[in-house]
């Protein structure tokens, strides 16, 4: 019973607003995430700031070795080939309660 207790704690306590960066979205696959992204924002309702880095100067800022890649709150990063709509869910919800 306090493993759930503490779980609901966490939940009523997570964050106001997510900011995610999709490093290089102007593909079909950037265009997905950013889709998939709103569906999972609008289902949990969360507030998420979705932004988009397209500019190739930019882009090496984050020194990423591919496109697109996501950055959650400005400190994580995901190349997305790697994780599906599940995962991305899961990271999300993790990222709002930290």
């Amino acid at each position: 019973m306090l493993k759930s207790y503490s779980f609901s704690i966490l939940i009523n306590e997570r964050r106001d607003k997510i900011e995610i960066k999709i490093i290089g979205s102007e593909n079909p696959l950037g265009r997905k995430i950013k889709k998939e992204l709103q569906s999972i924002a609008k289902k949990e309702k969360l507030d998420i700031d979705i932004l988009e880095v397209n500019d190739k100067n930019n882009i090496r800022k984050y020194k990423v070795q591919k496109t697109p890649t996501l950055v959650i709150n400005d400190e994580l990063k995901y190349d997305y080939e790697k994780i599906d709509y599940n995962i991305l869910k899961r990271l999300i919800m993790f990222s709002s309660l930290i």
